[in-house]
């Protein structure tokens, strides 16, 4: 009788973060969920708070030319976004949204870290040049630091990628579809999660973008680290209460199987 209750209080087809039979009542709801709104604002501040004002990074301290400054930055977010494809897919196919965040997460602060350092040492970026400095030739980022630049740049849009792929479906999960009521708190949610993202764009495009304006990039860089780090213990502090749902295979899989045997 006791298996019966409590097989009939399982989430079908979720788990908690140690892989064991997610419970309602237990797991899921808006608790949950609120900790995915928090984040969700610093992630996006730790993300636009580069991307929006990263053209004049490229062309003031790389020197860069205003049409390259201007490709890199619409690569750079262009590539964000499509990755948000592999985390989606990565999400439904292999891991659940908890871990694809985490990792993602974890990638991104890598990258910002890489970026912080490059900004902050004179040796890692070409030499100062301007009306002030005329004895000095601009000269245009290379070598090893043009490595450095497009490796933290790139693992920064994989992270974000990761995170965009993830982030929104994990908060979804935590309520129940299959009823009016869960369908009603998850609209809530989502109604939530656009005003979190909001804010994190103000607090980037205003506050992170004057400190990178008037303190300097190693500054600005380093509050969007600040950001994302902090943003990884409290995602993890709500392990307790998410539900995860079990990897059981991506519509994009579908699709390609699909166009696959059209083809042929």
């Amino acid at each position: 009788m006791e298996e019966e209750a409590q097989q009939v209080c399982r989430w079908e087809g979720y788990v908690d973060w140690r892989k064991r039979p997610a419970l309602r009542g237990r797991h899921g709801g808006m608790l949950a969920a609120s900790f995915v709104l928090v984040v969700e604002i610093l992630e996006n501040l730790a993300y636009l708070a580069n991307a929006s004002n990263l053209v004049l990074y490229l062309s003031q301290y790389m020197h860069l030319s205003p049409s390259k400054s201007a490709n890199n930055v619409t690569n750079f977010m262009g590539t964000a976004f499509l990755l948000a494809l592999l985390g989606g897919f990565l999400s439904d196919a292999f891991l659940t949204t908890y871990h694809i965040y985490l990792i993602s997460a974890a990638i991104e602060f890598l990258g910002l870290v890489i970026l912080t350092v490059q900004a902050r040492s004179s040796s890692l970026k070409p030499p100062p040049c301007g009306p002030s400095t005329p004895n000095v030739q601009c000269k245009e980022v290379d070598g090893g630091e043009a490595a450095m630049l497009f490796i933290g740049l790139y693992l920064v849009a994989l992270g974000v990628g990761g995170i965009k792929g993830s982030l929104p479906s994990h908060g979804a999960e935590q309520f129940d579809e299959a009823t009016p009521q869960g369908r009603k708190k998850r609209s809530t949610f989502f109604n939530y999660f656009v005003f979190c993202l909001a804010c994190g764009v103000l607090i980037a495009v205003t506050l992170v973008v004057w400190i990178e304006d008037n303190k300097g990039w190693e500054w600005g860089f380093g509050v969007s680290t600040i950001a994302i780090l902090l943003s990884i213990p409290i995602f993890f502090a709500g392990s307790a209460f998410y539900k995860n749902k079990i990897p059981s295979g991506s519509p994009l899989t579908t699709i390609c199987k699909v166009s696959y045997s059209k083809l042929h």
